[in-house]
C-alpha cells in the first residue's frame, strides 16, 4: 500500500504518544500530532500500586536500555531527577516537559482535537491510551477487525486534613497505616452494608468485583483479606485486626487498594464513620473507570505494526500495558520501526535477551484480555540474591552488549 510521504500523524499526546513524536522529529520527519486533552484516565497509569522487587529491578534495567537509545523523554526524567523531584511528581511533571517539547520543536505541528478516523493512505500511530474515543474504537473494529477488550480501572480516593499522628508507620517509605481493631473493622462493613441495602443500591448500580461494596456484601472478612490486610506497625503495642494503608502523594493521602462504584456522598459518610479521618476532606473520590484497549497479538506485527494496515502502528496503553515507562518504551519502539517504514528500509528487531526486547514481545505475542504490565512478566532477572544496583548494572552490561549491535544494525542498515 502506497502513503503520503510527507508527514506521520500521532493522535495521542501522553507517553507513548510524544515519545514517537519527539524521535521522529528528531530524524527530521514531519509530525502532526493531536491531542484531545482528555486525561481522564491519566492518574491511572501513574498511581499503580508499589511494584514489586522484579519489576522495580526490571524497570530500572529498562530505563538504562531505553537512555542508552536514546528515549527523549528519559533523558527528560533524568534531568527531572537531578532536580531533585521525588517519585510521585515525576509522571505529571514529565507528561507537561513533554507537551512543552511537542509544542516547540520545529518539525512537530500540535493539534488540540478529537480525532474520530483515519486517512488510510497516511502513516498513523494510534497513542490514544485506555481511555480512546469510542467512535475512534469503533473505527478500528469496523475497518480493521481488532479484537477489543475492556478493563475495569481503579481511582483511589484521596484525602487531605487527616491527623497524621493518629497515624502509624510501617516498613515501606512514603505510607501511613490506620490500625482497626474487631470491633472498628466490623463497625466499618456494617456501615457500608447497612447505607447499600438502606438505599437500594443492589438494583442501582453495577457491583463491580473487588470494589469496597462488593466485597463488604460478599463477606465480613473479604475486605480485611484484599484490601486491608493487617501488618505489624511501630510504635503500636497490638496486632491490628485490620489496617487501612495511605500512601502520600502531592495531592494528600491515597487510600490504597480500595476502590468504589458508590456515589461521593455516599462514600464520605462511610469514610466519616471512622473517628480518626472524621474530619478529612476527600479531593478525589474512589471510581472505577471502564478502560478500552487491543489485543496485541491480534492486531500488530513484531513492529507494532497493523496485520490490516502497513501504514497504521499502535503505540502505549491501547495496546494493554500500564505504566510511564512501558509507555515511554512502547513510543520509542514504534518510533524507531516508522522512521525506517517512512524512508521505505527494512524495519529492525530488538534482541530478546534484552528488557526492552522481552517487554516488546510481550505485547506482540501476548493473548491476554486483561491488561496489565508486561514489565512485571520479564525472565532477564531470574536470581535475585544481591544487593539491587550490583544486580541492575550486572544485567544491564549484558544487556547493552546486545543493544550496541542493534544500534549499529540500526543506523547502517543491516537487518536481523
Amino acid at each position: 500500500m502506497g502513503f503520503n510521504r510527507s508527514i506521520v500523524n500521532v493522535i495521542g499526546c501522553g507517553f507513548a504518544g510524544i515519545e514517537c513524536a519527539l524521535f521522529l522529529a528528531g530524524h527530521g520527519i514531519k509530525v502532526h500530532i493531536f491531542d484531545s486533552d482528555n486525561n481522564k484516565n491519566q492518574d491511572i497509569l501513574t498511581d499503580y500500586c508499589e511494584c514489586q522487587r522484579k519489576r522495580k529491578l526490571n524497570e530500572e534495567i529498562l530505563k538504562n536500555e531505553l537512555k542508552f537509545l536514546g528515549s527523549p523523554l528519559i533523558k527528560s526524567q533524568e534531568i527531572i531527577l537531578n532536580k531533585g523531584y521525588n517519585k510521585d511528581q515525576i509522571c505529571q511533571l514529565l507528561l507537561k516537559i513533554g507537551k512543552y517539547m511537542v509544542k516547540n520543536n520545529e518539525n512537530i505541528s500540535y493539534f488540540k482535537a478529537n480525532i474520530h478516523e483515519i486517512n488510510p493512505n497516511e502513516i498513523t500511530i494510534i497513542a490514544t491510551g485506555l481511555n480512546t474515543d469510542e467512535s475512534m474504537v469503533n473505527y478500528l473494529m469496523n475497518n480493521l477487525g481488532s479484537m477489543r477488550c475492556f478493563t475495569n480501572m481503579p481511582i483511589y480516593p484521596v484525602f487531605q486534613n487527616i491527623n497524621e499522628n493518629l497515624l502509624y508507620l510501617g516498613s515501606e517509605q512514603d505510607y501511613l497505616y490506620l490500625p482497626l481493631t474487631f470491633e472498628d473493622y466490623n463497625n466499618f462493613v456494617d456501615k457500608i452494608n447497612k447505607l447499600i441495602n438502606q438505599q437500594g443500591y443492589y438494583s442501582k448500580i453495577e457491583f463491580i468485583d473487588n470494589t469496597l461494596e462488593d466485597l463488604a456484601k460478599k463477606g465480613k472478612d473479604c475486605l480485611k483479606n484484599y484490601a486491608m490486610r493487617p501488618v505489624l506497625l511501630d510504635n503500636l503495642q497490638w496486632k491490628p485486626y485490620a489496617v487501612i494503608k495511605f500512601k502520600k502523594v502531592d495531592a494528600g493521602l491515597m487510600l490504597e487498594g480500595v476502590c468504589s462504584n458508590l456515589r461521593l456522598i455516599d462514600q464520605l459518610e462511610i469514610f466519616h464513620s471512622l473517628k480518626e479521618i472524621k474530619s478529612a476532606i476527600m479531593v478525589r473520590k474512589a471510581e472505577i473507570r471502564k478502560a478500552c484497549f487491543l489485543n496485541g497479538k491480534y492486531v500488530v506485527n513484531k513492529f507494532c505494526q497493523s496485520l490490516f494496515n502497513e501504514n497504521l502502528f499502535f503505540a502505549g496503553s491501547i495496546l494493554g500495558i500500564s505504566g510511564y515507562i512501558d509507555c515511554i518504551a512502547s513510543g520509542l519502539y514504534v518510533g524507531m520501526s516508522v522512521n525506517k517504514f517512512f524512508k521505505d528500509q527494512l524495519m529492525v528487531s530488538l534482541p530478546k535477551d534484552t528488557c526492552f526486547g522481552q517487554f516488546i514481545e510481550k505485547i506482540i505475542s501476548s493473548t491476554s484480555t486483561k491488561a496489565h504490565p508486561f514489565i512485571n512478566d520479564f525472565d532477564v532477572i531470574n536470581n535475585l540474591e544481591g544487593d539491587d544496583k550490583e544486580l541492575i548494572e550486572k544485567f544491564f552490561n549484558i544487556s547493552i552488549e546486545k543493544l550496541a549491535k542493534f544500534k549499529e544494525d540500526y543506523i547502517y542498515g543491516k537487518h536481523v
